[in-house]
């Protein structure tokens, strides 16, 4: 891990392009936290506008409109042509009304794209660190907000909660389970290419916290996203041969040093917060307990006594039923508009609102996305590429559990993939010998 890199007169432009798109990418537990928790602002879409603005600014290069850099071509293209057929049906086939929230989204999807290809290839590094920065910040962030809750007890789900009049009662713990994830991606990254042992055992307590954070969350789509991103590196890392080369670095002074420190920690934690360690215990325990319910309320089988219906796996059920409905229908080939049937099961909604055409362009852009993933975890070529990939991996897994295909908890997240994730060029001067920055090629 390059601390020099957060210095702010060395490094002056690259850490605002890396706060602007850090915002952008994983600002909402900020928000959150500035908005509800500390309740500095308005408590409405107002802060949030005034928020991304503010990150869009931060970005903002001195060569606005002069040197371009170029994205993944096949993600670009795709996401570009979803993205546009969803605003013709957004303006033609609209009959839930042109909603302010609507145009302000795609304002800032596009806004965001444009600035981003703005942003020079040598980003990547310091974009990194400052995620990991942010999302660790956040984490701190929704204890603060827990403790000072006076609502939130011990076994509820971990959120901060609104402060808005007629908000989601307890937050939105999705929210605080993407941060975890994406907290606890960027450190494992970090630390695979940091040396030092203060660094490592900072980065590896950094991994524990988020995923206790993951875990408090009670968020079933993320615990299952980081079984994805685990069983994606056993498959393509996993060799007997390394663990037994793993288990024998343990043995170097400088790695048993750590591992020490490590087995320290670990224990003074269990001495003076035992209570905290059972309490998660009890959090598997209902996380095991709503998994019975979704697979009860999904195929009819009640694996335990207790099982019970599970009303969010039962409204995905009856998206089900919407889709199939609309596949043997003349809706079939253009859709029933924009935002039509809230499924609750992206994929699926991207046929029932935007017809053959639209479905097509938002799951090819994703199995795309999926392949560069894949091939990305194989090779490992740099360390930006290297995260996106991982959290692709966890966030697939809402393309058939929440959200809506035009969702921007969707789309910042694209955007930063398609201008990183994949790119030939950005690869080949990653592995190349003797090359200790990415070099600047304009589009």
């Amino acid at each position: 891990m390059n601390w020099s890199l957060l210095n702010i007169f060395a490094n002056f432009n690259y850490l605002r392009y890396s706060l602007g798109i850090a915002m952008m990418f994983n600002g909402f537990p900020l928000i959150f936290f500035i908005r509800d928790t500390l309740r500095i602002g308005p408590s409405s879409s107002v802060f949030t506008a005034a928020f991304f603005v503010l990150a869009l600014v931060l970005m903002l290069p001195a060569h606005l409109f002069q040197r371009l850099y170029k994205p993944n071509t096949i993600l670009f293209n795709l996401g570009i042509g979803f993205l546009l057929i969803t605003l013709y049906y957004f303006f033609f086939l609209n009959y839930q009304g042109k909603a302010v929230a609507d145009i302000g989204n795609y304002v800032f999807i596009f806004g965001f794209l444009v600035l981003l290809l703005h942003v020079p290839n040598d980003v990547s590094d310091t974009l990194v660190i400052v995620l990991f920065l942010l999302s660790l910040f956040c984490n701190i962030t929704l204890v603060y907000s827990l403790l000072t809750d006076p609502n939130w007890s011990p076994g509820m789900r971990a959120a901060v909660s609104f402060s808005n009049e007629g908000a989601q009662p307890g937050g939105n713990p999705h929210i605080t389970a993407r941060n975890g994830i994406i907290c606890l991606v960027s450190a494992l990254v970090l630390m695979s290419k940091s040396d030092g042992i203060v660094n490592k055992a900072f980065l590896f307590f950094s991994v524990l916290f988020s995923l206790g954070v993951v875990v408090l969350s009670l968020a079933k789509s993320s615990y299952l996203g980081i079984g994805l991103m685990t069983g994606a590196y056993l498959l393509f890392h996993f060799k007997v041969s390394s663990l037994f080369k793993a288990t024998l670095n343990i043995f170097k002074f400088r790695n048993l040093g750590l591992v020490v420190v490590i087995l320290l920690g670990i224990r003074y934690f269990l001495n003076r917060y035992g209570d905290i360690f059972n309490l998660l215990l009890g959090y598997y325990d209902v996380f095991e307990d709503r998994i019975m319910d979704v697979i009860f309320t999904s195929f009819g089988v009640k694996l335990t006594e207790t099982a019970d219906i599970d009303y969010s796996a039962m409204g995905r059920v009856g998206g089900f039923e919407t889709f199939m409905d609309t596949l043997f229908s003349l809706d079939a080939f253009m859709g029933r508009g924009y935002k039509s049937d809230y499924l609750d099961v992206p994929i699926l909604e991207s046929f029932v609102a935007y017809g053959m055409i639209g479905f097509l362009f938002f799951a090819t852009f994703n199995l795309f996305l999926l392949i560069f993933a894949i091939r990305e975890i194989k090779r490992n070529t740099s360390a930006i590429s290297t995260m996106l990939a991982y959290f692709f991996i966890s966030l697939s897994i809402l393309l058939i559990t929440g959200g809506r295909p035009t969702d921007i908890a969707f789309w910042f997240p694209y955007i930063v993939m398609i201008r990183f994730l994949g790119i030939r060029y950005l690869d080949k001067l990653a592995t190349s010998p003797g090359t200790g920055t990415l070099t600047q090629v304009p589009a």
